[in-house]
């Protein structure tokens, strides 16, 4: 095969991945239903870690006419950077859940989910590049864990209407909310 037929040969596979990807500039919502668009959006690992976490926990009450509805992947990194799972996981949220081997998250709203008096994990903290994070609703117990302090980019913080106890002295380190 000439260089030539090979340099048209990928050009032909770029014009059709191109034609079926729907993506906005900066990110893309993972389409379930269109393998071609995934597997331009998301890494296969990110979409391994995703259904792992989905799998520890009861999803009936999820969407499953769209397993993938709510998760956004950078364009060009194929790291999922946005996850919006609200009011359909039931069970216990582990320190180590597949949620926190997702470390390009920037946006992670898990509110009104059953987390059946879960201990917010240490390992929120890891999550260093969240800007958005809202836990509201969930379940949760126990003290807000120093690692929180790790999150220095977070714009804007929701952690109402759960049972914590204690202080959360760290704020003054959140100098973005």
């Amino acid at each position: 095969m000439t260089t030539m037929s090979k340099s048209c040969m990928h050009l032909h596979f770029l014009i059709l991945v191109l034609l079926f990807c729907r993506v906005s500039p900066s990110s893309s919502t993972f389409l379930y239903n269109n393998p071609v668009v995934g597997l331009v959006a998301c890494r296969p690992h990110q979409l391994q870690a995703l259904t792992q976490f989905k799998n520890e926990f009861d999803t009936r009450r999820c969407n499953h006419s769209d397993d993938f509805n709510g998760v956004w992947c950078d364009n060009w990194t194929g790291a999922v950077t946005k996850l919006q799972l609200r009011a359909c996981l039931t069970g216990t949220l582990m320190p180590n859940s597949s949620l926190f081997k997702l470390h390009h998250l920037r946006y992670l709203d898990l509110s009104g989910n059953n987390f059946i008096s879960s201990s917010l994990p240490y390992e929120f903290g890891n999550l260093n590049r969240l800007e958005v994070l809202s836990l509201s609703s969930n379940g949760f117990i126990g003290q807000v864990p120093s690692s929180f302090s790790n999150l220095s980019q977070l714009a804007y913080l929701v952690l109402s209407s759960n049972e914590f106890t204690g202080t959360f002295p760290l704020v003054q380190n959140l100098t973005k909310l």
